[in-house]
């Protein structure tokens, strides 16, 4: 046990110390435009009890949405019962979010492997289709909020150059999702052409990469079948509806005057901000991303005041729900925190290898 508990640390302990650095850089960031992470009390008790209690449902119903797709993407492999597949989703998210550097990406399809048989491979074929296409989503949420909305003039350098990281985040996963489908219907002559063009750097990486990719392409099926995959986008679209409605909802009861498409526009800038290393709870880059999106479209006084209790209570109500639903969810399936540590290793160890 003592040498379990030792290798276990071993392996984390340098990522959790990397995620920290990361962390403590989006804080400085932070505390040098003056804003603060932790608003006056009087601020938080002006918002009204029952605004906090909707978005906390809101958000409830976002992971519930999120978690549900799930079932499109594994139905070409297997028919999860839908009780267990809400269990091992709102784990994964749970792990996603409280584990550093993301790690908590390989819980989930470890999770299915060893609960329902389903290959990691295909496990991890869904996380490629889930995160290219809500990249590909929230990216064009950015783009169209930020070039068809009138944007605020703001000294804030990272605001000042989302168009850019929203033209860059849009070419990045609109190449992504060219490149899934390339895989699913031209399979033979994408990996020709993977061998051919890493292969001159590197006939071994390139041998190592198309066994992978190759391998993650057999869970992507589901794009293969036009019902699952119309079921699937369908459902990707009202889940980020709901998680447009969910900010913009709260941020209009902390006092900040935005409408449909600023809230659009924020979560979009969200959801690719913390796309980046992060600490646990992707602390500082959450931050820094909400508090970038409304400088785009919220005067500097607004954002210090009215926008620092928007911050503190988005990121407490999703820490909340997230969390509360990974630990009911873990208790459901007879799990604890120590295999939600060890499954990323785990899992990593027993993924396809190169020849």
């Amino acid at each position: 046990m003592t040498d379990a508990r030792t290798s276990l640390a071993a392996r984390l302990l340098p990522k959790l110390i990397a995620s920290l650095a990361f962390a403590g850089a989006f804080v400085l960031l932070l505390s040098r435009t003056g804003t603060p992470l932790v608003p006056p009390w009087h601020a938080l008790r002006a918002v009204p009890v029952s605004a906090f209690v909707v978005n906390i449902l809101l958000v409830g119903l976002t992971s519930f949405l999120r978690a549900a797709r799930f079932r499109h993407l594994v139905a070409p492999v297997k028919r999860l019962p839908f009780r267990d597949m809400l269990l091992v989703n709102w784990v994964g998210f749970f792990a996603i979010f409280a584990l550093p550097l993301r790690l908590g990406e390989a819980v989930r399809p470890a999770l299915t492997k060893l609960r329902n048989g389903v290959p990691l491979s295909v496990g991890v074929g869904t996380i490629a289709v889930e995160r290219v296409v809500d990249g590909l989503v929230t990216s064009l949420c950015v783009a169209v909020a930020l070039f068809a909305l009138p944007m605020r003039a703001t000294t804030d350098p990272i605001a000042r150059h989302l168009p850019i990281y929203a033209k860059s985040a849009l070419l990045l996963f609109s190449c992504a999702f060219l490149a899934l489908f390339v895989f699913l219907w031209q399979r033979e002559l994408a990996s020709k052409l993977l061998r051919t063009v890493v292969g001159w750097v590197s006939p071994r990486v390139a041998e190592f990469l198309a066994v992978k990719v190759g391998s993650v392409a057999d869970g992507m099926r589901t794009l293969r079948d036009p019902r699952l995959s119309a079921a699937f986008l369908g459902e990707t679209l009202l889940y980020w509806a709901v998680n447009a409605l969910s900010m913009g909802q709260l941020a209009v009861a902390c006092g900040i005057p935005i409408g449909p498409g600023e809230a659009v526009g924020i979560m979009g800038v969200l959801a690719i901000g913390i796309l980046l290393p992060a600490g646990p709870g992707m602390f500082g880059s959450f931050q820094l991303a909400v508090f970038a999106g409304l400088r785009c479209y919220v005067d500097e006084a607004t954002v210090r005041s009215a926008g620092a209790v928007y911050v503190f209570s988005l990121y407490a109500i999703q820490t909340l729900v997230y969390g509360g639903l990974g630990l009911l969810s873990l208790q459901g399936m007879n799990l604890g925190l120590r295999d939600v540590l060890e499954t990323p290793a785990d899992a990593s160890e027993n993924l396809p290898t190169a020849p």
